[in-house]
């Protein structure tokens, strides 16, 4: 539970100065009980990402971002067997290629909007949460622009895996290629070429798959270094 809102701040599915839903309406919507969810509304207080007011036009509102440390990502990457890791990798390319496709021939002008204003804030951010966040609404908002539920769904179930592995200090060299390939996509959607937008989306993930692959093995070499 408290993952699944950590994971929703992080991806910017919720941001700074947004309001949450009533509480037994939330409780409901996921499944749970209330005092599962004050309890996970408290450990995100404590955090910093939540603020609760009670009274008239009080509610629990989102004050905060969730930052990227390079000792967060060694950990989450040291989680994973190599095979999972390429097996999540392929899906989130396979996955974003064919909501590219799909965009290409169902998105229409209000879609191209929000995709090419979420790549603008990419291209002039510099902070990594910033990127991270924005990386992952391109990706997710191509199941949007694909008019597909599942698409979307699943793309923000691969990026909830994929976003804590993002946007540590070797990813920072890669932003201005990032940028460019984010640009092509959309340009490829915008003009309705569904095989280019999916050959161009499976190219942008197979190299940030490449740069969580080497991360992991570049660990996994340290650790075996480090044992006596």
């Amino acid at each position: 539970m408290t993952l699944q809102l950590e994971t929703a701040i992080g991806l910017g599915l919720l941001n700074p100065g947004e309001r949450l839903p009533p509480e037994q309406l939330m409780a409901d919507r996921l499944g749970v009980s209330p005092l599962t969810l004050r309890q996970s509304l408290a450990v995100l207080r404590s955090k910093g990402l939540l603020e609760t007011h009670r009274g008239r036009g009080g509610g629990s509102y989102v004050t905060g971002t969730l930052p990227v440390h390079e000792t967060d990502i060694a950990r989450e990457l040291r989680r994973y067997k190599s095979d999972d890791l390429r097996d999540l990798i392929d899906l989130a390319a396979s996955t974003a290629g064919s909501a590219a496709r799909l965009a290409s021939r169902r998105s229409d002008e209000q879609d191209l909007r929000r995709l090419r204003s979420l790549a603008q804030r990419f291209a002039t951010s510099s902070e990594p949460h910033m990127l991270r966040q924005t990386d992952a609404r391109i990706h997710i908002g191509l199941g949007v622009a694909a008019q597909s539920r599942r698409l979307t769904s699943l793309l923000i179930q691969i990026h909830a895996e994929l976003s804590p592995l993002t946007w540590g200090q070797v990813w920072l060299d890669e932003h201005a290629t990032a940028r460019q390939g984010h640009a092509a996509l959309l340009d490829a959607i915008g003009q309705g070429d569904p095989a280019a937008a999916e050959d161009i989306a499976i190219a942008h993930f197979e190299r940030e798959g490449a740069l969580i692959i080497d991360q992991h093995l570049a660990l996994l070499t340290l650790d075996l270094a480090d044992t006596p």
